[in-house]
């Protein structure tokens, strides 16, 4: 059961950080693009060991991917880069 909360929690940072990445890129901040991308490469990595060692892991993740992104959208400001 924890590896199941490890990989939803890993796979919703991962999508909250990556609306961030996608911003920087978008404001054409190569520094803090590079930073982002290294910050979602470590979570997403985390997410994929999970579910590569146990399949059903894959409910989770998806279940983290649209709350990552939906969260990360409602909370990021359009004008404003971190």
């Amino acid at each position: 059961m924890i590896a199941y909360v490890v990989t939803f929690l890993a796979v919703f940072v991962t999508d909250l950080l990556y609306v961030y990445f996608v911003k920087s890129i978008q404001q054409n901040q190569p520094i803090s693009a590079g930073l982002w991308s290294m910050v979602v490469t470590l979570t997403a990595s985390i997410a994929v060991i999970n579910y590569t060692e146990d399949h059903y892991a894959l409910i989770p993740a998806l279940l983290g991917a649209f709350a990552g992104t939906w969260f990360g959208m409602k909370i990021k400001k359009p004008d404003t880069v971190v």
